[in-house]
């Protein structure tokens, strides 16, 4: 039983702990609503032999970016295959490693919607060098 003297520093304790894990966190409060937003897909080929691309799927609301997928594809006998990909789910912009083993890895923390513009733009470099490096890898 807690006393009555000890429910405030229980409840400071618990908010400061509630505060820390906040600020060590890589997610932010972001979470994308895709009701009546309007999906755009495109696919760019990353090489001349057409081996690998790079597939983009991006929801707007009016004129702003709101939620993105990229997707790094190889061509392989049964067709294009997803290895990596990235998205802005669970307030956070992530790269789903070629290792499936491996935890996503966070690009950048989304808290509003401009986050996730700024985001988009850091992924779009970043898949390409990925798409290079795939590439590379044969």
């Amino acid at each position: 039983m807690v006393r009555r003297g000890q429910q405030g520093r229980q409840k400071l304790r618990k908010a400061r702990r509630d505060a820390s894990a906040q600020l060590e966190s890589t997610r932010g409060e972001y979470r994308a609503d895709r009701t009546g937003a309007r999906m755009r897909d495109w696919d760019a080929p990353y090489d001349d032999s057409n081996s690998v691309r790079l597939q983009f799927i991006v929801w707007h609301r009016r004129s702003t970016l709101i939620d993105f997928v990229v997707n790094v594809q190889v061509l392989t006998s049964e067709g294009w295959d997803t290895v990596e990909s990235f998205d802005c789910c669970h307030g956070h912009c992530h790269l789903h490693p070629q290792n499936a083993d491996l935890e996503p890895r966070t690009i950048a923390q989304l808290d509003t919607v401009d986050d996730v513009v700024k985001a988009f733009a850091q992924v779009e470099q970043e898949a390409h060098d990925r798409a290079r490096i795939i590439r590379d890898e044969g």
